[in-house]
């Protein structure tokens, strides 16, 4: 990767967690995929960190129930795959071993070839 300037597009994956009070309903998760603009890889890894932080969150849902999101960690940190962030280039790609397991985790509709198309 060529890098522009001083810093690196890097993409990191935050993990929060939602919970409305009261505890009648189980927690939700989210995956936040977020774009730094950073010298190094340990750089944003610290700035992901501190994106996370601040993004916690309380406030009340229309029934007054109070809405809590917590920052869970930071799940993967790695450099953009390109330094040009024009619109419809490839950002971050990640592989894996076994495709009914990421979609059965990931609720994906069924491929194409695996709905005998």
């Amino acid at each position: 990767m060529v890098s522009s300037g001083n810093t690196s597009p890097y993409i990191a994956t935050l993990i929060f967690k939602s919970q409305v009070g009261g505890g009648y309903k189980p927690p939700l998760f989210s995956e936040d995929i977020v774009l730094l603009h950073c010298r190094s890889l340990d750089e944003a890894r610290m700035a992901a960190e501190v994106r996370g932080r601040e993004d916690e969150t309380t406030y009340s849902n229309e029934y007054g129930e109070a809405v809590t999101w917590t920052f869970v960690g930071v799940a993967d940190v790695r450099e953009a795959l390109y330094d040009s962030l024009d619109e419809n280039v490839s950002l971050y790609s990640r592989s894996f071993d076994n495709l009914t397991e990421y979609t059965r985790v990931f609720s994906v509709e069924p491929l194409p070839h695996e709905r005998g198309i």
